[in-house]
């Protein structure tokens, strides 16, 4: 396996979903609460799991896993510890500032140097930059970009 390149560590979360775990760089992520009710919103793809007021806006709520597979379900193994991660959108407008991610358990925060990362052979899905190992463990780098352009089809407002 080859490392990335890279001279500085980085802050960043690992955020556990079912069936897998992602990386995403701290500097993404505005505030992490406990799992809430959202607002349903109808004629949605099932990816769109809702709506969540946050802080006076309305922040759109998306299962990754939903989005990065045709026949997935969407279950929490426990309410009590779920989570949701809210991001800023890299492209951030006034129409997405916000997004979020449900993870399972509270997301850890890791200091990532690029001596831990390692390319993983298996190849990235449509909603994944790539897939790697961080400290041994196996970790979707996703593509946020891919996932605002998802949410911006969908009319939730």
């Amino acid at each position: 396996m080859a490392s990335i390149e890279s001279d500085n560590e980085l802050a960043a979360y690992i955020i556990s979903l079912q069936k897998r775990e992602l990386l995403v760089p701290g500097t993404t992520v505005a505030e992490i609460i406990p799992y809430e009710p959202l607002q349903r919103v109808q004629d949605t793809p099932d990816w769109f799991l809702g709506v969540l007021g946050w802080r006076g806006v309305q922040v759109p709520v998306v299962s990754f896993e939903m989005l990065s597979v045709t026949r997935a379900s969407f279950s929490l193994a426990s309410v009590s510890s779920a989570s949701l991660v809210v991001l800023r959108a890299l492209g951030g407008t006034d129409e997405l500032a916000w997004f979020a991610l449900v993870a399972q358990t509270p997301p850890r925060a890791v200091q990532v140097g690029s001596e831990q990362l390692f390319e993983r052979e298996d190849p990235a899905e449509e909603t994944e930059l790539m897939k790697v190992t961080f400290q041994e463990e196996p970790v979707s780098i996703p593509d946020l970009d891919f996932i605002e352009e998802r949410i911006r089809e969908v009319s939730y407002a």
